[in-house]
């Protein structure tokens, strides 16, 4: 088998925008599995909220949560790798995004954290599979209290006004990697790791040749990861950015695009 490691993206990737996981797509990691590879989630989501999607396809290797700052080892549920954003320069984060009026949340162990809950809060909750809580002060004063160093900071916003927010935020990307994976949310990671570093993380633990992994994304925050894979695929409603470095095209998320590419490039037809 060429391909031995499929790294694939969640959100509008791997679960359609009904946040369905096809049967289809169910079966064909079954097999793919089957025959020796591995299946690795590579998301931006949190932990918690991926660990179910994990469950349904029976992985048993590593998760890839927080865009790359958290690697967990779904066997035993130990955290193999993590990074974060230092408390003080979250804080100055907070302070900014304050000042500007954008609505800012983060993280903390299994739950989100803003300071009052919007529908932003509530449609990200359920996109996520995550709990959230409302931390009732500025997100900097709470940050300064409860002295959290979090893997990531996240906004929202209503799409047109996500460029100007970026611009915004520029100012912080000496020190932190800021990218989009929705069209109203912009992610804050630490610079030194991407999603494309922590895949070369795993595929160094299985002695993987990136040469011999397939990456699947659909957003900016996917273009790291694209660009390390052998083969990178970006499904048909994926944006512009990460399509320009894909060198196969998918069907949209809608269409169970993962049982396509397993079936195309990583099983024979005795497998079908």
């Amino acid at each position: 088998m060429k391909y031995k490691m499929i790294f694939c993206d969640l959100d509008d990737t791997l679960i359609d925008s009904n946040q369905v996981l096809g049967r289809k797509t169910i079966n064909a990691v079954k097999k793919y599995q089957e025959v020796g590879g591995i299946f690795v989630i590579c998301t931006g989501r949190m932990t918690v909220g991926a660990i179910p999607v994990c469950k349904k396809l029976n992985l048993k290797n590593e998760l890839i949560s927080y865009q790359g700052a958290v690697i967990t080892d779904l066997k035993t549920n130990n955290v193999v790798f993590s990074t974060n954003i230092k408390n003080e320069d979250a804080i100055k984060i907070a302070k900014f995004a304050e000042k500007k009026k954008n609505y800012i949340q983060t993280y903390d162990g299994d739950y989100f954290y803003t300071q009052e809950a919007t529908s932003f809060t509530k449609m990200y909750g359920e996109l996520s599979m995550a709990d959230y809580v409302e931390t009732k002060i500025p997100l900097s004063e709470f940050l300064e209290k409860s002295n959290i160093n979090p893997p990531k900071m996240l906004l929202m916003d209503n799409p047109e006004k996500i460029p100007q927010i970026l611009k915004d935020f520029s100012k912080f990307e000496k020190k932190f990697l800021i990218n989009t994976s929705k069209p109203f949310i912009i992610e804050i990671i630490p610079k030194d790791i991407n999603k494309g570093l922590a895949v070369k993380k795993v595929a160094e633990i299985h002695n993987v040749e990136l040469d011999d992994i397939i990456c699947v994304g659909d957003s900016d925050n996917d273009l790291k990861m694209l660009e390390v894979s052998g083969l990178p695929i970006v499904v048909e409603n994926g944006t512009e950015n990460a399509k320009k470095i894909a060198k196969y095209i998918a069907p949209n998320c809608n269409e169970n695009p993962i049982a396509t590419i397993i079936e195309k490039f990583c099983l024979d037809n005795k497998n079908l």
